[in-house]
C-alpha cells in the first residue's frame, strides 16, 4: 500500500521517536546512559579537552540541553572538568576510566543495534538507505532558519 507522501515528515518523526526510545531503553540497561548522553561521551572520547560548546555544535543540540546532560555524567562520575589548556578561562571536558569502561559497553550495544538495523535493510538496502540519509540531512540542512531574518521566501505549501 502506498504511503501518502504528505505524512512523510510524521513517519519520519514516528519512526526516530521509536528508535530513540528503543535505544535509551537497551543503552540504560547495558551501559546506564541515554543516547544522548552516549553521543556526547563519545565526543568528549574521541576529543579530549572539548568544550560543551563543541559538543552542542558536533551533535547539532542545544547548548542548554549539553549542559544538563554534561551535568549528568558528571554526576555519574562518566566525566570531568578540568582547565582547559587552550584557554585557561574556560573548561574542558574528559572521560573518566569509568566513563571510558561506560563507551566500550555503549559502543557494544550500538553495534548489536546496527546490527538489527543492517539486517532489517537487507544487503541492498543499506547503502541505498545511507544514500536517501545523506539526501535528507542536506535538504533539511538547506531549509531556511526561521530565526533569520534574510528575506528568504516565506515556505508555503505551493512552495514545497
Amino acid at each position: 500500500m502506498a504511503r501518502d507522501p504528505y505524512r512523510l515528515i510524521g513517519r519520519i518523526q514516528q519512526v526516530s521517536h521509536s528508535l530513540r526510545k528503543k535505544s535509551d531503553r537497551i543503552l540504560i540497561d547495558s551501559a546506564g546512559v541515554t543516547t544522548a548522553q552516549a553521543g556526547i561521551l563519545a565526543v568528549v572520547a574521541d576529543d579530549p579537552g572539548c568544550s560543551q560548546r563543541t559538543i552542542a555544535q558536533r551533535l547539532r543540540l542545544g547548548e542548554s540541553a549539553v549542559v544538563t546532560a554534561v551535568g549528568r555524567l558528571l554526576g555519574a562520575g562518566l566525566v570531568e572538568r578540568r582547565v582547559s589548556d587552550r584557554d585557561p578561562r574556560a573548561v574542558a571536558l574528559f572521560v573518566t576510566a569509568h566513563g571510558t569502561e561506560t563507551v566500550g559497553r555503549v559502543r557494544e550495544t550500538y553495534s548489536v543495534i546496527n546490527g538489527l538495523i543492517l539486517e532489517a535493510l537487507g544487503v541492498e538496502g543499506r547503502a541505498r538507505f545511507a544514500e536517501l540519509l545523506d539526501a535528507l540531512d542536506s535538504a533539511v540542512n538547506a531549509f531556511p532558519n526561521p530565526s533569520d531574518d534574510t528575506g528568504s521566501p516565506e515556505v508555503t505549501p505551493d512552495r514545497m
